[in-house]
């Protein structure tokens, strides 16, 4: 197995960081690049095992007439009630990691962005784990002004997460993203160069 975890804070970069390293490492070898959230998104869309177990836990009113997921609501609801962010999580995390694991075993290089990376314990089946972070101030201006959230949902948000302090201190790798364009280039090349150098030969 060759994965690389990507994880970090909410509005903390992840995505950003993970589409910059397959774009610089796709170049020289093989690489997948994995969305835990993206794979979150299809279940709740296309998955009707999925759809009834939310809808018979969390009721019908969170579907639409045509049978889509009214995800606002649902998010509302899971960031305000620690029990029922929970109940989606046992829903939604087995899945993930089945399918990310899949993916792991192909023999290329996957990039494994999964922000409850480690309150998952995913960092078992990884190489490496990644870190994105920023300041607090940071994470709220990007969940207010990027996102449209209130500033009472933004914190919750947050606050639901493992501290980023906690994060940083577990990972392996650091990329601090709030900072000019220029100094996350550069951070980017240099884990890109030394990734390059742990896998080039082994992915050939």
């Amino acid at each position: 197995m060759s994965a690389i975890g990507i994880t970090g804070g909410i509005a903390t970069g992840k995505s950003t960081i993970a589409a910059a390293l397959h774009k610089s490492l796709s170049a020289h070898l093989p690489v997948e690049w994995f969305s835990a959230d993206f794979e979150a998104r299809r279940l709740t869309d296309s998955d009707l095992h999925v759809q009834e177990e939310i809808e018979s836990v969390f009721g019908a009113q969170l579907f639409d007439s045509e049978r889509r997921l009214q995800r606002e609501r649902l998010r509302d609801l899971v960031f305000r009630d620690p029990s029922a962010r929970k109940t989606l999580e046992n829903i939604l995390h087995p899945r993930i990691r089945s399918a990310w694991l899949e993916r792991a075993n192909t023999g290329t290089l996957l990039l494994a962005e999964i922000p409850l990376l480690f309150e998952t314990k995913a960092e078992e089946h990884l190489d490496l784990v990644v870190v994105t972070a920023c300041s607090r101030s940071a994470q709220i201006n990007r969940l207010i002004e990027v996102r449209g959230l209130t500033l009472d949902l933004a914190e919750s948000m947050i606050a639901a997460q493992m501290p980023l302090e906690e994060k940083i201190k577990r990972g392996d790798r650091l990329v601090w993203t709030d900072c000019p364009p220029k100094i996350t280039t550069a951070q980017i090349d240099r884990l890109s160069a030394e990734l390059l150098e742990r896998y080039g030969e082994s992915t050939n």
